[in-house]
């Protein structure tokens, strides 16, 4: 994920400046870098939620007044920490490269500070998955090879932020709650983890904390 991190705030640095000249001959661009709280809704069970790392870039067109449309490109960590009977808890954890579009509207600005409100879908595809320790004293082996996650996602998401001003620049902090409409949980009929199983249906269900630099 380190070299991930490098390349995301690499491309920044070359899309902030960009994004500022021609701000008002077409799209703008940014890098969006942030954190995850992550769970899964399910009948089955009672999940934990844990924090895991959100990225990626963004790209907004004006459309009129207030309103721009915003397309994303994320790597987002989805998952959830199931509690042990035995004590600790199994971090199931996946990677799902998330495409939001979405409807962003800005209020006036009240001494140089914007606030905004934005809302759409968003589609997902899994890149990676992998099971890790959640605390506590668990000791089997992760490297099983069970795939629990579905390969697509699909859901809603809604948020708001402030857009501050910074040395020429824009910084702009978000707060988001997403809500997978889709079962991505596979009906594991042989769990290897089995003090701490992962539920048949489920749901995902995220608060995201996102810094975007750029627009």
């Amino acid at each position: 994920m380190r070299s991930g991190l490098a390349i995301l705030l690499f491309v920044g640095l070359l899309l902030g400046p960009a994004s500022q000249i021609h701000a008002q001959e077409g799209p703008e661009f940014g890098l969006v870098l942030g954190a995850n709280r992550v769970t899964l809704h399910s009948p089955a069970a009672e999940p934990d939620d844990y924090f895991a790392f959100s990225g990626g870039v963004v790209l907004r067109q004006h459309l009129y007044g207030p309103a721009s449309i915003q397309a994303e490109l994320l790597l987002n960590q989805q998952g959830a920490r199931i509690p042990s009977d035995e004590g600790g808890a199994i971090d199931y954890g996946a990677g799902y490269l998330d495409l939001p579009l979405l409807l962003h509207l800005q209020a006036p600005t009240v001494q140089a500070i914007t606030v905004y409100g934005e809302a759409g879908g968003f589609g997902g595809l899994k890149i990676f998955e992998r099971q890790t320790p959640g605390g506590g004293d668990i000791n089997v082996a992760f490297d099983t090879g069970t795939s629990f996650y579905r390969r697509f996602n699909a859901g809603v998401i809604a948020g708001v932020g402030a857009m501050i001003p910074i040395r020429g620049s824009r910084l702009n902090l978000t707060l988001r709650r997403g809500w997978g409409l889709r079962d991505v949980a596979q009906d594991v009929t042989d769990q290897p983890f089995s003090e701490a199983p992962f539920p048949p249906e489920g749901e995902t269900r995220t608060w995201s904390l996102l810094l975007r630099l750029g627009i």
